[in-house]
């Protein structure tokens, strides 16, 4: 059997209403979260969106919150303007920023549609071993695993990680789990890498109120900032560990499958192992999944089209002929459904 990793973007919770960092603006939560903070509100106006003549309302052709981000730190690095916000503003405003995405990716969201239960599945059935590894910060693969792993109780279980956190429940090792950006419910809890359950009645809600009003003391969220910065991030050495799993696996992989991964050319890190792995392993085969013509045109120039198969769809459009879809990128792998059972 084969061993695969299975590369997880934006475009893989984008079905199931999470939006991407471009469109965090215009989610229902984020933007009832910025009619609540307006100190946020007046600061994105006057810093970003009004000097380039958009608003909250044309949000999504301006700025996105990397871009933004970014920004903010090179300012801040430019010691020679007098202009320049004081670092306990930035500091409040990067703040801020992180709680509006925390309301855009995790609230109202829920991995009820099911669509990554197929693939989910499929994998774990035809697969020797799977590393998924994600570069999102919302919960959905992991409830999606989690609800398709078992019954109730003490049946269910997670992926497992190649780091510590307490509290997570490792499953089967043949199935590991490495989310390379951290996550909304990863915390330093007490100077512990701590995992806060999403469901009902966990502590996650609870932490990211306190977060926001300041009130949770040396307690922060797990998560690199989307920016330039991050592997600058303090937050990077907790999961430094996981980037190099990521490349050894890409390099030892028979297939690799790309589900919504835009490849940002910001993101030099993810790219150097994506590249360099792809150099490396010529046997492997890839699938690439995405909706967007620029994004599979991107591919398709940098991995060429020998050993790629690109499908320009969504996440669900891919469902809709999983078998056949996997079977047609990866003709040395076995991903025939079982036969039917018999009539009695």
């Amino acid at each position: 059997m084969a061993n695969a990793v299975v590369i997880l973007g934006a475009g893989a919770s984008a079905d199931f209403g999470v939006p991407t960092l471009r469109g965090v603006f215009k989610d229902p939560y984020a933007q009832l979260y910025l009619s609540i903070d307006n100190v946020l509100r007046q600061r994105l106006e006057e810093i970003f969106w009004q000097p380039r003549g958009y608003t909250l309302q044309t949000s999504e052709q301006s700025l996105t919150i990397e871009e933004m981000l970014t920004i903010l730190r090179d300012w801040e690095q430019e010691e020679c303007l007098a202009s320049r916000p004081n670092k306990d503003m930035l500091h409040d405003f990067r703040k801020r920023l992180y709680v509006l995405i925390y309301n855009s990716v995790y609230m109202g969201k829920s991995s009820r549609s099911a669509h990554l239960n197929p693939l989910i599945a499929k994998c774990r059935q035809k697969l020797e071993r799977v590393t998924w590894a994600s570069f999102n910060w919302d919960c959905v693969f992991e409830a999606s695993y989690w609800y398709a792993s078992g019954s109730a109780g003490l049946y269910r279980h997670n992926p497992t990680l190649v780091i510590g956190l307490d509290g997570w429940r490792n499953g089967n090792v043949s199935q590991e789990y490495l989310k390379l950006h951290g996550s909304i419910n990863w915390w330093m809890v007490n100077g512990q890498l701590t995992y806060l359950s999403f469901g009902a009645g966990g502590t996650l809600v609870q932490k990211w109120i306190e977060y926001s009003r300041g009130e949770s003391g040396q307690d922060v969220p797990v998560i690199l900032e989307p920016s330039a910065y991050k592997y600058h991030d303090a937050t990077y050495k907790f999961l430094e560990p996981q980037w190099q799993k990521f490349f050894t696996r890409l390099c030892e992989a028979d297939c690799v499958i790309v589900v919504g991964y835009s490849l940002p050319d910001a993101d030099f890190q993810a790219r150097s192992k994506i590249l360099t792995s792809f150099q490396a392993n010529n046997e492997c085969k890839w699938l690439i999944i995405d909706p967007s013509r620029d994004i599979c045109g991107r591919y398709r120039r940098l991995l060429g089209q020998q050993r790629v198969s690109i499908l320009e769809t969504t996440l669900a459009g891919f469902n809709n002929n999983l078998t056949a879809n996997l079977q047609s990128a990866f003709g040395n792998i076995d991903f025939s459904d079982p036969p039917a059972a018999a009539a009695p």
